[in-house]
């Protein structure tokens, strides 16, 4: 225990006058003559101690009270664990603005209580001090100390953010502005109902030199259901055929839903209506058909009714609908038939075939699938040009001429990690292993294929996969030998096959296989742009073979025009890239635009993290602060009303000059009782 005025304890010499007082009270008696005064003698012995006792209590009374009260003018307090020995104070403030901040606590929502105790916590400092305002939002008006003014002020702009930060990024960016002031003690203030999802305590390296205070803020419990994530059974999308959508749902709450309607909407129309039913504390996948008419992109919700926590309800998606797959054929020798009539018969794919000596390199990277047949060598620029094409999303598919010099096609294997060709074969084989699981034959085979008669060959080109290949066998000849397999080449596809597609080296193009293979080859060499993004994670928005102009404004704005910014981007080998940053605050379908025309239509939802998670106890939060080794951290209720006192004494000590006000006045109760109820 300390004083802030021990000089006060000179006021003890007040003592003096009840001693004084009780020392020269002296009482005259009267004497009274009486014959037999041996019993008056007993009486007046008792009478005398008895009264002596009262008067020694009654002096003890009154020193006690005065003394009490001198000790209470001496402002007695308990010293707080942490000294300030610096002039002045530099104080980092952390708001939790997330969304979980959203709920109800007992009296307001979670985010306008920890403003108020935000302000409150500035009112028990001096002026002098300075202050940092940090929230979730990271932005950059934040990274700097301020007045008690400027910091009430920019405390009154806090709203509610789609970001979610680690504790561990939030004690970074506080201790680096705090370093900064090397002529202030630091101590650092969060304001959070410490959610699971963020209190990573553990990642954090406690700064001896800097103090932790912890206001921890409990929400009312709530039901909640989050619409996760979608996705399509298949990678591509066709023009007025159905699709099946798979809808991810969780229910977080202590108790099961039944027949809650789940809506799909596409361009603003209702398409497709679920029932989600699903247990307690569980999630569920809930499948929604619908179609779709019309080539080119297409923009839609997935949305649920609940209530109180809303912001995970709706969830956005866009894709586009090519109008039609873009094939080309690069022929070592004729247009081959085959080729010609699967695809250039069918409105689905737009089939272009040329001569391997007249390729226009500039078209390899506006290509769908690319099919080398039959050609006699590849040239260095041929293979450059398509190896820019393949990593940016294109699929190449290799027929290989039985007279081809297979020393130029080795650069296949080094560029893509490929097949390596390496000589002719004449030998009849059949194909003896088919992968009818493979993805391309998804819908092909309703159960699994029993005793299928499978293609035969007469020549072929050997070849095995290169050291760090990532093959994946569609079919394998009856010697174990690959027939056609598919490699991994950054964000496209190599299949490569063993035969031309000609009768003097197998009956591969006169088989029912040939058609679904090469078909679903095409189809799924469409690149599945993302149907979503999400918001905060600071992804890359990638548009293949868009070149702005000079004269033209890229910019990114909602559907409803009510938001619009110019997103940072970039050119990098013939793809867009786009990166939005920390601008788009705001879920929803947006509109990305090169002058008048629309380049895509993209979605950007709320991270789901916020939607469940658990929220720990005060004491929970004080037990891990403590292993984390914050041992001096406090952690205070921030469901109290007022907070100010509890941080005065957390920094100044905690006062006890009321304490001795009350005993002064328990001291004076007593001298009265004596004098009134103590008979001598």
């Amino acid at each position: 225990m300390k004083f802030t005025n021990p000089a006060f304890f000179w006021a003890l010499l007040v003592l003096a006058i009840p001693i004084l007082i009780h020392l020269f009270h002296f009482r005259r008696f009267r004497t009274v003559y009486f014959t037999n005064v041996r019993f008056l003698r007993e009486l007046k012995e008792e009478t005398q101690s008895r009264s002596r006792l009262k008067h020694l209590l009654v002096l003890l009374a009154r020193c006690l009270a005065l003394a009490a009260l001198v000790t209470a003018f001496a402002q007695p307090f308990i010293p707080a664990n942490r000294k300030n020995t610096a002039a002045r104070r530099a104080i980092s403030i952390y708001v939790d603005n997330s969304f979980s901040m959203d709920a109800r606590g007992e009296s307001s929502n979670l985010l306008d209580l920890a403003k108020k105790h935000a302000a409150d916590l500035i009112s028990a400092y001096k002026p002098t001090d300075r202050f940092q305002l940090i929230t979730n939002d990271f932005e950059g008006k934040h990274q700097r100390l301020l007045s008690k003014e400027q910091f009430l002020e920019m405390l009154q702009e806090v709203k509610i953010s789609p970001s979610s930060r680690p504790l561990s990024e939030v004690y970074s960016r506080q201790r680096d502005v705090l370093s900064g002031d090397k002529n202030s003690q630091a101590l650092i203030y969060w304001i959070s109902d410490f959610q699971s999802t963020q209190s990573d305590f553990n990642a954090i390296r406690p700064d001896t030199l800097i103090g932790l205070n912890c206001i921890h803020i409990k929400a009312q419990l709530s039901d909640n259901i989050s619409v996760d994530s979608i996705w399509f059974e298949t990678p591509y999308r066709q023009n007025g055929k159905a699709d099946l959508i798979q809808i991810q749902l969780r229910n977080h709450s202590a108790s099961g839903v039944e027949n809650r309607p789940v809506q799909v909407s596409v361009d603003g129309s209702q398409k497709g209506l679920g029932s989600l039913t699903v247990g307690a504390d569980s999630s569920t996948t809930l499948p929604v058909s619908f179609s779709v008419s019309g080539a080119g992109f297409h923009s839609g919700q997935v949305k649920i009714t609940d209530f109180p926590v809303v912001f995970d309800d709706a969830f956005y998606f866009s894709y586009p609908i090519n109008e039609a797959v873009q094939v080309l054929s690069i022929e070592g020798e004729a247009p081959n038939p085959f080729l010609e009539r699967l695809y250039a018969s069918d409105p689905s794919f737009r089939f272009k075939s040329v001569p391997f000596q007249s390729v226009d390199y500039s078209e390899l990277s506006k290509q769908n699938l690319i099919i080398l047949h039959a050609l006699p060598n590849l040239s260095s620029g041929l293979v450059l040009e398509l190896n820019k094409a393949v990593k940016n999303g294109s699929t190449l598919m290799v027929f290989p001429s039985l007279k081809a010099d297979l020393n130029s096609y080795q650069s296949l294997a080094s560029d893509f990690k490929a097949g390596v060709y390496q000589q002719k074969m004449s030998v009849s084989q059949q194909v003896g292993n088919f992968n009818y699981r493979h993805p391309i034959y998804d819908d092909v085979f309703e159960k699994a294929p029993d005793g299928i008669d499978l293609p035969k060959v007469k020549n072929y080109i050997k070849f095995s996969p290169s050291p760090g290949a990532r093959e994946v066998s569609i079919m394998k000849l009856q010697n174990g030998e690959p027939f056609l397999s598919e490699f991994d080449a950054g964000k496209g596809k190599i299949y490569q096959c063993a035969v031309p597609l000609s009768e003097e080296a197998s009956n591969f193009q006169q088989h029912a296989l040939f058609i679904p293979t090469l078909y679903k080859i095409a189809l799924y060499s469409v690149v599945s742009t993302p149907l979503y993004y999400t918001l905060g994670n600071n992804e890359t928005i990638e548009l293949k073979g868009v070149q702005p102009g000079t004269d033209q404004t890229l910019k990114l704005k909602s559907e409803d025009g009510s938001f619009e910014v110019i997103p940072q981007h970039m050119v990098s080998d013939g793809v867009l890239k786009v990166i939005p940053g920390e601008q788009l605050k705001e879920a929803g379908n947006y509109l990305l635009t090169l002058g008048d025309s629309i380049l895509a239509k993209v979605s950007f939802n709320y991270n789901r993290k916020e939607s469940g998670g658990s929220f720990p106890e005060q004491s929970e939060v004080e037990k891990a602060l403590d292993q984390a080794g914050f041992s001096g951290a406090a952690v205070l209720d921030g469901n109290q009303k007022e907070i100010k006192q509890t941080v005065l004494q957390l920094d100044e000590g905690k006062p006890l000059w009321k304490w001795f006000v009350i005993l002064a006045l328990v001291f004076l109760l007593c001298e009265i009782l004596l004098l009134r109820f103590f008979k001598p």
